[in-house]
């Protein structure tokens, strides 16, 4: 793995919603991982900010991480975008400013090149790479693997976490626009086992001296948020407490889950890609897809051995988040998928195999017969 870390972005202004106030959030660091052999490139920007009524934070978690509008307002903004968001530097010049509103730009990109492209800031925060479209000249090119909404983590510290209702929390945990605090976001019957399926709460309402100091983790796979109490110095410790954890323990554990995911996407648009490029009646492009196979078996392997684990710590908490985080995202299901898509190419290719040496045989038998024949009179 390496990783590149940007220096010249320092802050970022978000205007939410129209008429509201500028948000200004300080940016700790912007690095994009790349992970060897895989091929596969994340980019981590962490943002912070203080003193956030909790609507607005639900807002920010709603609309910040999106790559591109999926629909527009009648009034033009882009759906459930933040209305512009400004990369800022150091000093306060602005770097990079986002086009949400730009739809003519979004459509025809889409109606020429059959692919979605990103917005103007995310897009300056990837240079110098490129993102790939037919006649894109860019040394390093990339697409974009999976949905438009990015996957994230938050910290929330609260005066008091306690106050927050359960379809707050439902809120939290599902990324769903800031609403009525007693009102679910869906129904009772759907978000009936949303503690059971979602929530690590070993250390949530606890009895006796910690009461007044309980976490609650929330896991929904594209989502890991912990929520607690500010005054609580573990909590809010960025070196030795859980603040300090969660930028860099579980910040692995949910980057290794999501990357698991990338790949193994990779690697199944990878092999459908090669089943497209077949012709079986073209001997070249039969030749072309073996050596695809081969190589995809290779990688697949390499994958196996060096990036594929299912626990990757000793700590119970760390062992039952990376186990949430796996069983949410289907990660365990999607290898078993690619793998059985490697597999019965690689029947096929066996079975290709034998079919033209039986058919070599059946030459060379033929052959053989009429040579002894002659060879007879």
């Amino acid at each position: 793995m390496r990783v590149f870390r940007r220096t010249d972005v320092a802050r970022a202004k978000v205007v939410l919603r129209q008429g509201r106030p500028a948000i200004t959030f300080d940016i700790a660091h912007v690095d994009l991982f790349f992970f060897l052999d895989a091929d596969i490139a994340v980019m981590a920007i962490e943002l912070y900010a203080d003193d956030l009524p909790l609507d607005v934070a639900q807002d920010a978690m709603f609309r910040f991480g999106r790559a591109y509008p999926a629909f527009w307002e009648s009034g033009g903004l882009g759906g459930n975008c933040p209305v512009s968001v400004e990369w800022l530097d150091a000093d306060g010049k602005v770097l990079a400013v986002s086009d949400f509103a730009a739809r003519t730009k979004y459509l025809s990109f889409v109606a020429r090149y059959r692919t979605p492209c990103i917005a103007n800031h995310w897009e300056f925060l990837l240079q110098p790479l490129g993102l790939e479209y037919p006649g894109q000249t860019a040394t390093l090119r990339y697409r974009q693997l999976e949905y438009y909404r990015m996957p994230f983590m938050v910290y929330l510290a609260l005066d008091d976490p306690f106050e927050l209702t359960r379809a707050d929390f439902v809120r939290i945990g599902l990324v769903t626009r800031p609403g009525d605090p007693d009102t679910l976001p869906y129904s009772a019957a759907t978000l009936a086992s949303f503690e059971r399926d979602f929530c690590e709460d070993r250390f949530w309402q606890r009895s006796g001296e910690h009461a007044s100091w309980d976490t609650r983790f929330i896991v929904t796979g594209p989502i890991f948020a912990v929520v607690g109490r500010h005054e609580d110095e573990f909590f809010a410790d960025g070196t030795r407490g859980l603040l300090g954890q969660f930028r860099h323990q579980y910040f692995l554990l949910f980057l290794i889950a999501h990357f698991h995911r990338a790949a193994l996407l990779s690697m199944s648009d990878e092999l459908a890609v090669a089943m497209n490029r077949l012709t079986v009646g073209d001997t070249e492009s039969v030749k072309t897809f073996k050596r695809t196979i081969r190589q995809m078996m290779e990688i697949f392997l390499r994958f196996t051995h060096r990036y594929w684990f299912h626990e990757i710590s000793n700590q119970a908490m760390a062992r039952s988040v990376f186990q949430r985080l796996t069983k949410q995202l289907g990660n365990e299901d999607l290898y078993d998928e690619v793998r059985t898509e490697v597999s019965d190419m690689n029947n096929y290719l066996d079975s290709d195999s034998a079919r033209r040496q039986a058919n070599t045989v059946l030459r060379l038998t033929v052959v053989t017969i009429v040579g002894l024949i002659g060879t007879i009179v």
